[in-house]
């Protein structure tokens, strides 16, 4: 998983040309997008899957005409130029002594500059075989297999550090048998081919045949691509994000300027994640690969200034995302008779057990845990959560109990077959479940889509309702780091039902397919 410790502020790359600020505006009517979130997402609901546009949402939260025209003569006359987008400016420049005098109008900028970046390169597999797509296919019961009704799944890569190849992307479907599907859809810029935007644009692809692969690259972070991507005139169905850092780090990302905070920004790209989901966007996000302790504290510290036993990831721990964790297949006693290329030429893992990638096994551990800086924990996770709170498991002294349990699932995150300059490597990390995962719900909307049904939008709530068609992964922790194992301190053991290890469990796609037979019905105009 990309997590990334970045010393000064971001860039950002609208279609308008590089901004150097965003300014968030502040906005009105949010609890009103709260209740039609959570209509649009209810299957029990009238309003299930009658998704607004960006004009319905700005009508309600974007300021008022007259105080963003004075506003933006203002900024002008300090010499920074805007351009409004619904509840933002994007800037040329950026001047903190007049920003920060309207106040009232604004909640914080996510300013420009020149940045450091260190990027994680992705944990190596073993030799115990590859999850290519016959393996998934069996492991999950897909069922419904091809894009047959054009469904679409979106890789986000940030900071300038994403970039694939079409070559390779050809070469992985022909190994998989698949059909020939490049990527047509390519917003900001490819920077060339880096493994980790390899992995997660193959794994979509190997999961769903005929899906189209959007990549969305550039130069922004959280709040700025929201904008960005909110205000583009076309959307796929389904973003993946494998990017990340601690909840209470976001400032350690940019230079936190006038009022900002890192609980301030966390909370307002929240309201951009909602508005997604209000759009009928799911949004799947990596929930980490250094166990709960984070990539702040891979060393197991406690008692040293500022250091905590648990760590959560932003913008795994979103409310409005489906966080993703990761397992491994445990390799099972018999051979199995492969058919594609790839498992015949390089060799599959065969087995239908799955554990949660562990620092003792995979050489790094998936994230989880409760989120900080929410209002209240979603009304879709309390009681499954309230039950694992009272299961006995092990569990930090320490940790939000009334915040948002994440992840939400799982789905293999090791030994991820990628095909790289013409070469076959396996890739690990919640890098490679967050697309899989992802591209299992692109499949799921072309088969709605098929029956006349809406797409699945935010998912979390109909995933919860459906929770008896995960397989449940009820051993394992997640105290471990990338470097090291602490001691249960630092994480949370595996239960029954929901956790903060695995989340309800791994995808069984058949009978998911059977939920949404049974639970949804056809989209009616009204």
């Amino acid at each position: 998983m990309k997590f990334l410790f970045i010393l000064s502020m971001l860039c950002s790359l609208f279609s308008s040309g590089e901004a150097i600020s965003v300014v968030a505006l502040k906005q009105r009517n949010v609890p009103i997008l709260k209740e039609a979130l959570a209509n649009v997402s209810n299957p029990e609901s009238r309003q299930y899957g009658h998704y607004w546009t960006q004009e319905e949402i700005d009508c309600f939260v974007v300021p008022a005409e007259d105080k963003i025209d004075d506003l933006l003569v203002e900024l002008e006359w300090c010499g920074m130029n805007c351009e409004q987008k619904s509840a933002a400016l994007v800037c040329d420049t950026f001047n903190a002594d007049c920003v920060y005098d309207f106040g009232n109008l604004i909640d914080f900028v996510e300013n420009m500059d020149e940045y450091d970046k260190h990027s994680l390169t992705t944990s190596a597999g073993d030799s115990s075989g590859y999850v290519a797509r016959e393996v998934m296919a069996k492991l999950y019961n897909v069922t419904y297999s091809s894009v047959q009704h054009g469904a679409s799944v979106c890789a986000v890569e940030y900071q300038n550090a994403g970039g694939f190849s079409q070559a390779d992307l050809e070469q992985q479907q022909q190994l998989n048998d698949q059909q020939e599907k490049p990527i047509s859809h390519i917003v900001g810029t490819n920077q060339g081919v880096m493994l980790e935007t390899q992995l997660d644009v193959q794994m979509m692809s190997q999961v769903a045949d005929g899906v189209d692969v959007w990549f969305w690259g550039g130069k922004q972070w959280l709040y700025s691509f929201a904008v960005n991507f909110l205000n583009a005139s076309k959307l796929p169905d389904v973003l993946s994000m494998s990017w990340g850092w601690s909840s209470r780090q976001q400032c350690s990302i940019g230079t936190c300027t006038g009022n900002m905070t890192s609980s301030k920004y966390i909370q307002r790209v929240n309201i951009e994640y909602l508005k997604m989901g209000l759009r009928g966007v799911t949004v799947t996000v990596s929930s980490g690969d250094a166990g709960a302790p984070g990539r702040t504290n891979e060393g197991c510290l406690l008692r040293q200034p500022q250091a905590r036993a648990v760590n959560p990831a932003f913008p795994g721990s979103s409310p409005y995302i489906t966080s993703v964790g990761a397992t491994y297949i445990v390799p099972g006693n018999r051979t199995a008779s492969w058919s594609s290329p790839l498992c015949r030429q390089y060799g599959c893992v065969w087995g239908m057990e799955e554990r949660t990638c562990n620092y003792n096994e995979t050489g790094w551990t998936a994230g989880g845990g409760f989120a900080i800086y929410n209002e209240t924990r979603p009304s879709w996770q309390h009681e499954m959560v309230e039950k694992y709170l009272a299961s006995g498991a092990k569990m930090p002294k320490h940790f939000q109990r009334n915040g948002r349990g994440y992840p939400d699932v799982a789905a293999v995150g090791h030994n991820c077959p990628v095909v790289s300059g013409g070469q076959i490597m396996a890739v690990d990390g919640t890098s490679c479940s967050s697309p899989v995962f992802a591209a299992l719900i692109a499949l799921l909307n072309d088969y709605q889509v098929s029956r006349g049904k809406p797409k699945l939008g935010f998912v979390n709530p109909v995933l919860y309702k459906m929770a008896a068609t995960f397989n449940d992964i009820t051993v394992g922790n997640n105290w471990c780091t990338e470097m090291q194992c602490c001691n249960s301190s630092f994480g949370y053991e595996a239960a029954k039902g929901w956790d903060p290890v695995t989340g309800l469990g791994t995808p069984n796609f058949g009978k998911m397919v059977e939920w949404l037979d049974a639970n949804t019905e056809r989209l009616v105009c009204e």
